[in-house]
C-alpha cells in the first residue's frame, strides 16, 4: 500500500522523518497504555501496513481502546467517517497526518527558528 502524507513540504520519505514519525507513534501508544511497539527500522510500506493491520486488529477487538489512543494522538474522531473509503483506511491517513504534524513542530520549534529545518 503506497501512501503520501505530508506536512509543511515535508515527507516521510524524507531521511530521518520515517523514523522519528514511528517514535512519535510508539510515545504515544505508551502514553495511551497500549503495549504496542513499531520497528523503529521498518521500510516505509512495511510500516504503512504493520499500522492498518494494527488499527484494524484494535478496532475490532477494542474499540475504546482505539478511540482513547486517537484522543491521546489529538486526531479528530468526526474526520474518521466523514471520508470516503474505509474507516481504518481514514484511521491510517489522521494518524500518519497527526503523527508527522507532531514531527515538524517539534523539529521546527526545537530550532528555535520559525523555519523549517534551519
Amino acid at each position: 500500500m503506497s501512501l503520501e502524507v505530508s506536512y509543511q513540504g515535508v515527507s516521510l520519505v524524507e531521511e530521518g522523518i520515517l523514523k522519528e514519525v514511528i517514535v512519535q507513534l510508539n510515545k504515544d501508544l505508551t502514553l495511551s497504555g497500549i503495549e504496542y511497539e513499531f520497528d523503529i527500522d521498518s521500510e516505509k510500506d512495511k510500516f504503512i501496513i504493520t499500522l492498518l493491520n494494527w488499527i484494524e486488529a484494535t478496532l475490532s477487538k477494542n474499540e475504546d481502546v482505539l478511540f482513547n489512543f486517537l484522543y491521546r494522538v489529538d486526531v479528530n474522531q468526526q474526520l474518521i467517517y466523514s471520508n470516503d473509503g474505509l474507516p481504518q483506511e481514514n484511521l491510517l491517513k489522521l494518524i500518519l497526518n497527526r503523527e508527522l504534524q507532531k514531527v515538524v513542530l517539534k523539529r521546527q520549534y526545537s530550532s528555535g527558528s520559525n523555519s523549517l529545518f534551519s
